[in-house]
């Protein structure tokens, strides 16, 4: 199956996340800052339930996160190995924008407060190249199938660049007068993994600075949260790199006695 058609899937997730799937329903009501995720977990007794696959027996949660974290530098993370994926399985990855302010932005089609990310993403964009960051606006819907998650929440839902697709023309003059890309995730060692082991609430900005390394993390939507991000991180001094020890000599052998 092409990359671009296959979604994330994390590797750290517990055995137990290994087998549930989920989805991102929509906030509550406009203010929400957040959209939670929607989580089935599959027993091993719902393929023998009389009433059908992904009913009775089949577990439901909604799980939620939010929340900013700021990293000092001596403890941020590497997360050089990320890479995303446009629309013609071409990859942008962190390692290769090194000397830059990266904003890693996870979205979905489903959320109204990761669409105001997307549109904060959009009116920084034409800034990017001036100032000296990039913007990787990450698509993390999955494709979902059959039974009902959560009480008005069908599970059957569409995710990858058909979904995508989809969603930009329904928003063609947005996405024509912004001209910013989306992407899809990486997978496996390129994927989100590298900054969170599961991700459970949408819209997520991840700062990564100069160096590559994991600077802050931000879960949900605030006004103006993307543009104070970048500014932050465009304002720290690079860290200067330590110089290499100077070479230890050999020492000189002792002269002869004269006689």
């Amino acid at each position: 199956m092409p990359r671009r058609l296959i979604t994330s899937l994390l590797l750290g997730l517990t055995a137990s996340a290994l087998a549930a799937q989920g989805i991102f329903t929509n906030a509550s009501k406009p203010s929400d800052a957040i959209c939670p995720r929607v989580m089935e977990d599959k027993t091993e007794l719902e393929f023998k339930s009389q009433y059908g696959r992904n009913q009775a027996d089949a577990s439901h949660a909604l799980y939620t996160q939010k929340g900013d974290w700021l990293f000092p530098p001596a403890e941020r993370k590497d997360v050089s190995a990320f890479a995303a994926y446009d629309a013609k399985s071409k990859s942008t990855s962190i390692s290769s924008l090194k000397g830059k302010v990266i904003l890693v932005g996870l979205w979905s089609t489903r959320c109204d407060p990761s669409a105001k990310m997307l549109m904060e993403f959009a009116s920084l964009f034409p800034k990017k190249d001036q100032f000296g960051f990039e913007l990787l606006a990450v698509n993390f819907d999955e494709n979902q199938h059959g039974g009902d998650a959560f009480p008005g929440v069908e599970l059957g839902v569409e995710g990858g660049w058909r979904a995508i697709n989809k969603f930009m023309n329904r928003n063609r003059q947005f996405f024509e007068a912004s001209k910013m890309p989306v992407f899809t995730p990486g997978l496996g060692k390129e994927g989100p993994s590298n900054f969170m082991d599961m991700v459970y609430s949408v819209p997520v900005l991840f700062v990564v600075d100069r160096q590559g390394k994991l600077a802050e993390i931000h879960i949900g939507y605030r006004e103006g949260f993307v543009g104070e991000a970048v500014m932050r991180a465009l304002r720290e001094r690079p860290q200067p790199v330590a110089a290499p020890p100077a070479p230890v000599s050999a020492a000189e052998p002792a002269k002869p006695a004269q006689q």
